[in-house]
């Protein structure tokens, strides 16, 4: 058992005088038992506490899959009782004992959207992004010699609820970065772009903010591949590139960025020379052609179409003049 479950799990096994305390204060309590008796979560006690103790019980055995029966039939039954906060965190734990993490999720969800008071709050929500990060990570449909596969995307909502329950939690900044990862991890570049945006913005002073801004060059810099005819999406993979190396000068990632500079620096010089070249020799009008090739020359001095493009410009400036003068 991990040292979250051990700790959380000596939680419904003390006293509950807290929330018994927190319970005194209001006008009513219910103790009406709400179930049908064909149902499947029938308790097995006549009151709320009894089944409380009775739960436990079964928990402190080991008997984890009636524990959770008997946990969740407090919860359906004496849904407004002062035990069922506790009864909830007791599905939420046999769950995660049991391995059946994704289930254990959802019913930590609920008990952080449902009941306030009673129970750590911040230790249940750190369990979320615990099993949120595990479910990214983890590999799907493997057998034998096989490994599966990763569906990385599957941890987004879970990430999204952990927000929604603590968005500022101390790794409240990871869970925002991790949704960028996650859907770039599944190809996702377009959403990977605004998450990454979203944790730059909303966590600006957190360390991830600048793993967001990496993550984010890097996601427009591989749009920017799959579209390179598209000079809107080299443009931007440009300008996100060169604003992460001037504001991180001293990132781990800074010389992947570069060369992702380097490699964007040629793409624009080629895009600009073509467009010249199509002005010159396809669409053959040479006072575009010409101004083509200046903002070229002037934009990418140092490029290896410099100097093909300087000897051009020298051929057509006398043929554009003698155009000019004979208008």
């Amino acid at each position: 058992m991990s040292r979250f479950l051990l700790v959380l799990s000596v939680i419904p096994l003390l006293a509950i005088s807290p929330l018994s305390a927190h319970a005194q204060s209001k006008p009513f309590e219910e103790s009406e038992k709400r179930h049908s008796w064909l149902s499947f979560s029938r308790p097995t006690m006549k009151t709320s506490a009894e089944q409380l103790a009775y739960a436990r019980e079964l928990h402190k055995q080991g008997r984890l899959r009636k524990a959770t029966r008997a946990y969740r039939a407090l919860v359906t039954t004496w849904p407004g009782s002062a035990e069922a906060a506790l009864g909830q965190l007791g599905v939420a734990l046999t769950l995660d004992e049991r391995g059946k993490r994704e289930d254990a999720f959802e019913a930590y969800h609920q008990l952080a959207t449902r009941f306030t008071g009673g129970y750590a709050y911040d230790d249940v929500i750190k369990r979320q992004f615990e099993i949120a990060r595990e479910e990214m990570e983890r590999r799907r449909g493997g057998f034998g010699i096989f490994g599966g596969f990763r569906a990385p995307e599957r941890a987004v909502p879970m990430f999204e609820k952990v927000l929604q329950n603590a968005p500022r939690a101390p790794f409240a900044a990871e869970a925002q970065y991790l949704i960028g990862y996650a859907y770039e991890e599944s190809e996702q570049l377009e959403l990977a772009v605004v998450a990454y945006m979203t944790a730059q913005h909303r966590y600006p002073n957190s360390p991830w903010a600048q793993k967001a801004a990496f993550g984010r060059a890097r996601a427009l810099y591989r749009l920017s591949e799959e579209a390179p005819n598209d000079e809107e999406a080299l443009d931007q993979a440009w300008a996100a590139v060169v604003v992460f190396i001037n504001t991180f000068p001293q990132s781990e990632d800074i010389e992947l960025a570069r060369a992702y500079r380097d490699t964007l620096l040629r793409r624009r010089a080629r895009a600009a020379y073509d467009k010249a070249v199509f002005y010159d020799r396809i669409a053959r009008r040479p006072a575009a052609a010409l101004q083509a090739y200046e903002n070229f020359v002037r934009q990418f001095p140092n490029s290896e179409w410099t100097s093909v493009a300087r000897a051009r410009m020298e051929s057509l400036s006398p043929l554009v003049e003698n155009r000019n003068e004979n208008n």
